[in-house]
């Protein structure tokens, strides 16, 4: 098969969505399919980033083809246009740049052309493209206008929703509920494969061998949004010390930028600064040696409606695939993946009360915890890449 993925964002990005197109293509590519990712060109903030491949950056073989497509790049204008002139201004942009995208992939001829933008997929559709349409929320305004029009397009060949509740909103806008397949994030095993021992981890990366870890890994803040941080920091205010030891909270992800806006909470709530650690983003390749230094890997969302039904966390499945024990937030979308006392412990979000006496049970409770973390070792086999790509693949036999 040959598929054609066209992603409407900066890469390689230090966001999270730019790792998930990119491993998705690696999975079709390893399913069999012949995979053209194709991109605009736009600005880098980070020097390093403008001299990096997506292989490279990402950690990820090159066995599918990259190009860049023409663009004016009017993301800078935001620097110096307020978001409400913005909006719109970006809305018409993404509009008219999808329909050259479209233009320009349509002579490829591929077989099925795939993306996660609405946009994209609506000049896909319009053109009579067979189209595959990647959810990752039920979105609002212009958006919403465009989505309604991809309902029931016989273009349309599948939609891949990262929720059920994704799921039921496209079914509810007129999506035929045979061609809407729920699939959450998933993850690469073979970067989980023979990890070194907590203490070589901690080794390696210069870490405390005397310390109980709570860690978290990704970016602090997603969309504006916080992530959890704030509660984690509220949480360390009032957790006892498991046998005697002083916790140590440590975020890696960034951006840093926001860290003195969490030593500052810090420093209110009288925490001392040698609790906490804030890393700046690791490679990709890194990160499981990371999360194997966690005594503990932490979830902890705020209850909004994004997390609470659009979400499926890649960090999630990096921690399962560790084998560290999960506390996350107790959220519809986090529900889908993890079992409270089965594979993880969930708490109520923005209740750093109670958040701080889970993460002091399974402190105390090695037993409990390694049970949990077991369960989810197991558990998350069922959710990697290469799966993904496949169940994809044979979803669009079954249609047609």
């Amino acid at each position: 098969m040959h598929l054609v993925y066209i992603a409407n964002t900066r890469l390689p990005t230090e966001k999270a969505h730019g790792y998930q197109i990119c491993k998705m293509c690696e999975a079709f590519a390893r399913n069999g399919a012949h995979v053209e990712l194709f991109h605009p060109r736009r600005w880098q903030p980070d020097p390093k980033l403008e001299q990096s491949t997506v292989f490279a950056y990402y950690g990820i073989r090159p066995i599918f083809e990259v190009h860049s497509l023409s663009n004016v790049d009017i993301v800078r204008l935001n620097l110096i246009i307020p978001d409400r002139w913005f909006a719109p201004l970006f809305f018409a942009h993404t509009f008219l740049w999808s329909l050259f995208a479209t233009l320009v992939v349509r002579r490829e001829g591929a077989e099925v052309y795939y993306t996660r933008s609405v946009a994209i997929a609506y000049w896909l559709t319009r053109l009579g493209l067979p189209t595959v349409y990647e959810a990752h929320a039920i979105p609002k305004r212009g958006n919403r206008w465009l989505l309604r029009r991809l309902a029931g397009h016989p273009s349309l060949r599948l939609s891949v929703a990262l929720t059920s509740f994704i799921r039921k909103g496209l079914i509810e806008m007129g999506f035929p509920a045979n061609k809407v397949v729920v699939l959450p994030d998933g993850v690469d095993l073979s970067l989980f494969a023979d990890l070194p021992s907590q203490e070589i981890c901690r080794r390696k990366l210069g870490l405390p061998l005397d310390r109980l870890i709570i860690g978290y890994i990704g970016r602090f803040r997603t969309m504006e949004m916080e992530k959890g941080i704030p509660e984690l920091i509220q949480a360390m205010a009032l957790l006892s010390h498991p046998h005697g030891a002083e916790p140590l909270l440590l975020c890696v992800g960034g951006p840093m930028d926001v860290v003195p806006t969490y030593l500052e909470l810090a420093r209110k709530l009288k925490v001392p600064q040698q609790q906490f650690r804030f890393v700046d983003r690791v490679p990709n390749v890194e990160v499981p040696c990371w999360i194997k230094s966690f005594d503990i890997a932490v979830a902890t969302f705020p209850n909004r409606e994004h997390y609470a039904y659009f979400m499926s966390p890649l960090k999630l499945f990096e921690y399962m695939a560790a084998g560290v024990p999960i506390v996350a937030s107790d959220l519809p979308s986090i529900r889908e993946v993890l079992r409270h006392g089965e594979n993880a412990w969930l708490v109520e979000p923005g209740a750093p009360v109670e958040l701080a006496q889970s993460l002091y049970t399974l402190l105390e409770n090695p037993t409990l915890a390694r049970r949990l973390a077991k369960q989810a070792r197991e558990d998350v086999q069922a959710y990697t890449w290469r799966t993904r790509g496949a169940t994809i693949l044979q979803a669009l036999d079954r249609v047609g």
